[in-house]
């Protein structure tokens, strides 16, 4: 099998890995088609992927905004849907966050923030218990990363809130535990060089760089994790709006894959360190909003599973379509 952190081809054989045309032809176009399409849901936008300790187990989570819930799947190639859990008003951003202790506890979270009701909720994971709800002073929160600091051992979290107009466009926040509880503390503000009204928000954790997708500008910043902007890039790449951001990590070095929301949705990679565009890769995903990535082996998804939010019928957002990510085929 072909190894994404490799630009080795195997031996006598030619992958037909999506890494091939990156790798070997720079400025490629991939196709890819989905393994399955979820069920419909009622508006829905984010997702994010949590890896089991069975990996068969596996989830991702989708935010169905005009439901007000979010969306429990089966990572399998069957989509299985398992349940709904949670009542906010028009959820939006989720975020994941795996083998981390927090204080006492230790537990998988899923953050989650609620852009009408202005604020961030956090369950556990899989059995989806609230812990704790903090950020009622945010302006419709959208977006959001985590970052573990692993001396600290403190977590922060970066929101962007659509509807500030400053220089507190994306808000970080130290999140803290208290008799199994959790709050948090507001401790920075930044993202004056941002325009307004943006969603996505990513952490290179490796790189502790800050990702925000500048909608109005087709291009995306970059702010280290104490809120410096450092520079933009990916300008004159996007057609669209720039929607959502993953980072596809081979050691420190590997791919950031962006959304462009064309009426075929298509997505651009970039290297991780030169931020050169590589290639771009269409499906048959439209309009999207949302996109996750795991690079983990799971047993329907061998070469990891990329997910990206559906809108084929400009409701806002109908499903989610399920990717292989090892493979694709010219165009």
């Amino acid at each position: 099998m072909y190894d994404v952190c490799s630009q080795q081809l195997p031996s006598g054989k030619m992958s037909r890995s999506l890494f091939t045309f990156l790798f070997f032809a720079s400025f490629a176009t991939a196709q890819i088609k989905p393994v399955v399409t979820t069920v419909p849901g009622n508006n829905v936008h984010s997702l994010a992927i949590w890896i089991a300790p069975n990996k068969a187990d596996s989830l991702v989570l989708l935010a169905e905004k005009s439901g007000g819930q979010i969306m429990v799947f089966k990572a399998n190639q069957q989509a299985t849907f398992v349940r709904r859990f949670g009542k906010f008003k028009r959820p939006n951003g989720i975020a994941v966050l795996q083998n981390v202790r927090l204080g006492a506890i230790g537990r998988d979270l899923v953050f989650i923030t609620d852009r009408d009701e202005n604020r961030v909720s956090v369950y556990s994971i899989p059995d989806f218990e609230l812990l704790g709800t903090f950020g009622t002073d945010l302006q419709q929160p959208m977006g959001i990363a985590l970052y573990p600091h692993p001396r600290d051992k403190a977590l922060f979290a970066y929101i962007v809130q659509k509807r500030a107009s400053t220089d507190d466009k994306i808000v970080r926040y130290q999140i803290r535990e208290q008799n199994g509880r959790l709050s948090a503390k507001r401790d920075l503000q930044f993202g004056g060089e941002v325009s307004v009204g943006q969603e996505s928000v990513a952490v290179d954790v490796d790189r502790k760089q800050v990702f925000v997708a500048d909608e109005n500008e087709r291009d995306i910043k970059i702010h280290d994790l104490a809120g410096k902007f450092l520079r933009s890039f990916s300008k004159g790449v996007f057609e669209a709006q720039v929607e959502g951001i993953v980072i596809a990590a081979c050691g420190r070095q590997g791919y950031i894959i962006a959304s462009d929301q064309k009426d075929i949705s298509e997505f651009d990679f970039f290297d991780r360190v030169t931020l050169q565009h590589l290639g771009t890769v269409r499906g048959t995903a439209v309009h999207t909003d949302g996109i996750a990535l795991t690079q983990s082996k799971l047993p329907h998804f061998p070469n990891g599973l990329f997910a990206a939010q559906s809108d084929p019928e400009s409701t806002g957002g109908r499903h989610a379509e399920f990717y292989d990510f090892g493979h694709a085929e010219a165009s």
